[in-house]
């Protein structure tokens, strides 16, 4: 068997993964789901259950007050292991809305989840990229494909940092099967795996640990011309999804729940040094870390969901074959439909 068989069929064998861990997630927790309380709202805020996992926004919503104010409550649910776990939990009932990369959401969509991407978070431009490729100086890693044939690179499968080299390996020829992709436990795992040359590139920010530590301390350097950004071209990678059952139930809570969101975005924006370290301390950045990191990524002010991000992150999905090509509708994945400033 070929290792471009490998590949495919352990592609296969995540999505069939994913799929039944969503089925399986949703029996259990079905139990749990929302359920709004016939009493005044005044005297009892609404709860929205959420991960702590890619959730910037709501975690500075949440420090400023302003779920409160919209009569919302949040009850964290602990951090998970990356945003595409968020979404089985989504999928399965235990959360009522989870933030991810888009290709997680449409993945889940295009598998039977009944979820809908309702509003935009990250943003990434090429002078600001979100993921950056990173080498330590003296390594015999260049920038054509085939420099990285055989390498070990720390990119987990089906994430940011895996999309973006994947897409770019296999338009220029190389098999991503020829190149050995890694998930280590931590930033300081990553970062010494580096540092030892146990890995020879990792998918890494230049704003927040492990990557910001690195570059700060020397001896390493992002190759040029690779980044997110410069390579897919989409300037929203992600965003937060509900299910539909929870929008039709409840569609007052999610346009809270959006307008919260939004006005934690222009605050954000306008104070990014304060919001770096509101998410410093409510995130755990261990204190070795903690000063490496950096400030506040923009967001859009509006919340919308990026119709043409969309379209684009489908489009990947089709090239790869994960999911069948005009399966999946754009129109389908998300909806504006509960944003305040939706037109």
């Amino acid at each position: 068997m070929s290792k471009s068989e490998k590949f495919r069929i352990v592609g296969v064998a995540l999505v069939v993964v994913v799929v039944v861990v969503v089925v399986v997630a949703a029996a259990v927790w079905a139990k749990f789901a929302f359920h709004s309380k016939s009493i005044p709202a005044a005297s009892c805020p609404d709860v929205i259950r959420l991960s702590q996992t890619i959730a910037d926004g709501a975690l500075i919503a949440d420090e400023l007050g302003l779920f409160a104010k919209h009569n919302l409550r949040i009850e964290w649910k602990g951090k998970m292991a990356h945003g595409p776990a968020t979404i089985v939990a989504l999928a399965g009932g235990e959360l009522d809305a989870a933030g991810s990369v888009s290709t997680a959401m449409i993945l889940a969509r295009a598998h039977g989840s009944k979820i809908k991407i309702v509003a935009s978070s990250t943003l990434s431009r090429k002078d600001s990229p979100l993921f950056r490729y990173l080498v330590k100086d003296g390594r015999p890693v260049g920038t054509k494909p085939s420099d990285f044939i055989g390498k070990k690179v720390v990119a987990s499968p089906t994430t940011i940092t895996w999309y973006p080299l994947v897409v770019w390996l296999k338009r220029g020829g190389v098999d991503p099967s020829r190149v050995e992709f890694l998930q280590l436990p931590s930033p300081l795992a990553t970062e010494q795996a580096l540092r030892a040359g146990q890995v020879d590139v990792i998918g890494a920010s230049e704003t927040t640990p492990p990557g910001s530590k690195l570059v700060a301390e020397g001896g390493v350097h992002f190759l040029p011309g690779l980044s997110d950004a410069e390579i897919l071209g989409i300037e929203q990678i992600g965003g937060w999804a509900m299910r539909e059952d929870f929008l039709q139930a409840h569609p007052d809570v999610a346009r809270r729940f959006i307008a919260t969101l939004r006005e934690g975005y222009v605050w954000s924006n306008a104070h990014p040094d304060s919001a770096a370290a509101i998410l410093t301390r409510r995130n755990g950045v261990p204190v070795e870390y903690a000063k490496y990191q950096r400030v506040w990524r923009p967001v859009p002010e509006n919340a919308i969901v990026d119709s043409s991000s969309i379209r684009k992150w489908v489009a990947i999905l089709e090239e790869f074959g994960q999911i069948p090509s005009g399966s999946i509708n754009p129109r389908d994945v998300y909806t504006n439909e509960f944003n305040p400033s939706a037109p």
